[in-house]
């Protein structure tokens, strides 16, 4: 796709470049995002216009050296700083290397950018490390750390920044879009994808994929049968340790929905393709889905967070656990 067929990211983009056009662009930009939102699209993007040798306002020319250098990834004046493969942090040997780096002399004769993704996983050292030089940079030096809404950022680092937040479509305005790319899905079902993703078209889009909407349908359709005899463990059968993370976001979103409707909430409701699921769930007590939904979320964030665990006896744990929950 083009960067043109993502009409909520080309008025995001408008936004971080106005300040270069009018030359009060700040050298250190902290972009927050909703995972799935086109946050990759954009500051490659913006990133792109940096670099550019012959912009013309707005956007990036798209046939300068530096311009065909960045398309082929191989622009000797940008860097990009994220965790390495494995790793569960941002090391301070990476930033120290940047460091070195970026006080050569610009290659290609113009700006020098650097983007550190996941900002929030630089560990307290690399962070550190990397504060007085975000502080004071080279010359023509720019730096992008960018992050998901919810990271924890050092303040020190936070507060050396311009910050920007990567806006996303209203509700009906992604279901339209959506249903350009995928019509054969309702209306609810889209809305659903949608609002499993916290509104990011990109990822709904992903989520639409046929093979993973049937593994969710499927998903839905043994909670409908294992659910009345209270036998989660049959679950155990057919679970896949990878895909079962994205299970437990499900029945989570499914346990949500049910106390909603418990409180006649309905129209607060995420998963609108399974209204007999939500209304079976909601027969439960609200504390027995309270301690479901408590037990199901502690996993999920374990198996997210936790390196090195074995994750089929975890699974298989919170399974046993709750046929016990009441």
């Amino acid at each position: 796709m083009l960067f043109t067929d993502f009409p909520w990211l080309i008025a995001n983009y408008k936004q971080l470049v106005l300040p270069l056009i009018q030359g009060r662009a700040h050298h250190a930009l902290l972009l927050h995002y909703i995972q799935g939102s086109g946050e990759d699209m954009l500051i490659k993007r913006f990133i792109k216009r940096l670099l550019c040798q012959q912009v013309d306002g707005q956007d990036p020319c798209e046939i300068c050296h530096s311009c065909q250098l960045f398309d082929a990834d191989n622009h000797p004046d940008y860097h990009l700083i994220s965790r390495d493969k494995n790793k569960q942090s941002i090391a301070i040997d990476q930033i120290r290397s940047l460091i070195a780096s970026i006080y050569e002399k610009s290659q290609q004769g113009g700006n020098k950018v650097i983007w550190i993704k996941q900002a929030s996983l630089m560990t307290e050292a690399a962070a550190n490390a990397l504060l007085k030089t975000v502080e004071e940079p080279p010359e023509n030096t720019y730096f992008i750390l960018s992050d998901d809404h919810n990271c924890r950022l050092l303040p020190t680092i936070h507060s050396r920044c311009s910050s920007a937040f990567l806006s996303i479509p209203l509700l009906d305005e992604s279901i339209a879009w959506l249903k350009e790319r995928e019509p054969q899905y309702s209306e609810n079902e889209l809305a659903t994808a949608l609002l499993l993703n916290e509104n990011a078209p990109l990822a709904a889009l992903q989520l639409l994929a046929v093979d993973r909407w049937q593994q969710r349908k499927q998903f839905c359709e043994a909670l409908l049968e294992l659910i009345p005899d209270n036998n989660y463990w049959a679950l155990a059968k057919t679970v896949d340790n990878e895909q079962f993370v994205d299970w437990m976001h499900w029945f989570c979103s499914l346990l949500s929905d049910a106390l909603k409707a418990k409180q006649r909430a309905g129209r607060f409701i995420i998963n609108r393709d399974q209204v007999p699921l939500v209304r079976l769930i909601a027969r439960m007590e609200s504390q027995q889905i309270i301690r479901l939904y408590d037990l199901w979320r502690q996993t999920e964030e374990r198996l997210l967070t936790v390196s090195g665990v074995n994750k089929e006896l975890i699974i298989h744990n919170v399974l046993a656990q709750s046929e016990l929950v009441k």
